[in-house]
């Protein structure tokens, strides 16, 4: 396998599919486990915290029922306090001393469901210092479990809002214990908590996935969009092979087939022209040897006959140096190429006017920077601004075609033209011309010509090119028969 093969291999969406998948899965994995670790270890630790609580009301117990012996453990750290009392309005007020960072005070007491509120004998008066917040502890006043219960759940709630808090739990009239758990209630001791991270693997995995995803369906869809624009034009032009190897190998098979059919239609277009180039010269010679036919009408008959089929040739010379034509797309003024060629056509003093406004429209869809989802349309004042992308000459010749038709089967030709954001019309109105034709959209089907043309000179190939001009470009040719005449509205888009 030499390098571009291997290349095209690790680069080919099979591999692609295959390595997404196996990240997704590594990837999705990791953060399981990462999340249920996070949880393991967070529940761990306030089952923990909640134990604490039950051996600090085991501590307060065995105080109470034997002052004089001290009480040691692993966990707390211990102090037996007398606060200070003062009478405020008539109430007694405690003060402890803490640092001044504990700036927040819970007071709560724990009873159990059946003990009175008056009775002293049955409840636990605490008091919780914090630097960040007081606890929310009502609920457990009231929840019908046991008092090492409910210190328990106060151990676990402080463990849960990690601060350096300090308790101090009633012992009697007179004294407190203070206690302290930098080992339990401290936010050094929590679990390092793993979950945000988790989340955003995830999140990260799926966004890979739907990046990679999105990233073969847009391929396909631009490889899709080119393969629509060169049928719609019929120009065959050759497509980027890009992306995955799929992609390119599909890409590639496309320009084969467009590059055969390009030689296919060169070839033809070649004979086709050679067919109609050679014909000219006995045609001539049949022109001359009618002039020697000394029967007037006969002699004009066959001169009508040699001149159709001098135009038919002319036309299809005409149409098969259009095939033949490998003009180069420009930016060029639409506006000043159809007012120049109609100004060709007033010196020589042919009926042909032009009538352009003097704002051209152009819409756009509303943002939401402007608060609006209706279009809004731009004034542009300069009449030079019509600018656009094509084949002039092919677009010239089109347009050339569609007057001299107009002068020929009407009285005079008038050209407009409009133009929006993507796209610009041109229209033709012979004023005058009605033809009988009953589906206008044949008149572009080579040598085929209304009812009121067959009497005149041509071939019938001038909608063909026109149409065939138009439909390179990506455009339509449109019809249209009212009062006034004949109208042909060519419509191409403003950039190809």
């Amino acid at each position: 396998m030499n390098q571009q093969s291997r290349l095209d291999w690790l680069l080919s969406a099979t591999t692609l599919s295959f390595v997404m998948l196996a990240f997704a899965f590594i990837s999705g994995l990791v953060a399981a486990l990462m999340w249920e670790r996070s949880n393991s270890s967070w529940q761990t630790h306030l089952d923990g915290a909640f134990n604490a609580g039950v051996s600090l009301f085991g501590a307060v117990t065995e105080l109470q029922a034997k002052p004089s012996n001290p009480v040691t453990s692993t966990l707390f750290e211990f102090q037996i306090v007398q606060p200070e009392r003062s009478l405020q309005d008539q109430v007694e007020k405690l003060s402890f001393t803490v640092p001044t960072n504990l700036n927040y005070q819970t007071s709560l007491t724990l009873r159990p469901q059946s003990a009175a509120i008056t009775s002293t004998g049955e409840r636990m008066g605490m008091r919780v210092f914090s630097p960040d917040f007081r606890y929310a502890v009502s609920s457990l006043q009231d929840s019908g479990n046991g008092i090492a219960f409910q210190l328990g759940e106060v151990s676990r709630g402080i463990a849960t809002l990690c601060s350096d808090a300090t308790v101090f739990i009633e012992l009697d009239a007179v004294n407190w214990l203070e206690a302290k758990a930098p080992t339990v209630w401290s936010c050094s001791s929590r679990p390092a908590d793993l979950r945000l991270p988790a989340l955003l693997l995830a999140a990260f995995s799926l966004g890979v996935l739907f990046s990679v995803a999105n990233g073969f369906t847009q391929m396909l869809e631009r490889l899709a969009k080119e393969i629509r624009k060169a049928a719609r034009s019929g120009s065959l032009e050759e497509i980027e092979e890009t992306g995955v190897a799929e992609v390119k190998g599909l890409a590639s098979a496309v320009n084969a087939f467009f590059a055969n059919e390009r030689q296919r239609l060169e070839q033809r277009s070649m004979l086709l022209s050679g067919i109609s180039h050679d014909l000219g010269t006995p045609a001539t010679r049949l022109k001359l040897r009618t002039a020697l036919i000394e029967d007037d009408q006969l002699r004009e008959k066959l001169d009508r006959d040699i001149d159709q089929m001098t135009d038919m040739i002319d036309g299809v010379l005409s149409y098969t140096r259009h095939e033949m034509d490998t003009e180069e797309p420009r930016k060029i003024s639409m506006r000043s190429l159809v007012e120049s060629l109609v100004d060709d056509y007033q010196d020589v003093g042919k009926p042909v006017s032009i009538d352009m406004p003097e704002h051209v429209n152009l819409e756009r869809l509303g943002s939401v920077f402007n608060q609006t989802s209706e279009g809004t349309r731009l004034l542009i004042k300069d009449q030079q601004r019509v600018l656009c992308r094509c084949r002039p000459n092919a677009v010239r010749r089109a347009l050339t075609n569609l007057i001299d038709n107009a002068i020929k089967y009407g009285t005079r030709a008038r050209v407009s033209l409009t133009a929006s954001a993507d796209q610009f019309a041109i229209t033709v109105i012979d004023n005058g011309s009605h033809t009988t034709f009953a589906d206008p959209e044949k008149l572009i089907e080579p040598f085929v010509r209304g009812e009121n043309a067959l009497n005149s000179k041509g071939a019938g190939l001038g909608l063909t090119i026109t149409n065939s001009v138009v439909q390179n470009h990506g455009g339509e040719l449109q019809f249209a028969q009212h009062s006034g005449g004949f109208e042909v509205t060519m419509t191409l888009p403003r950039w190809i």
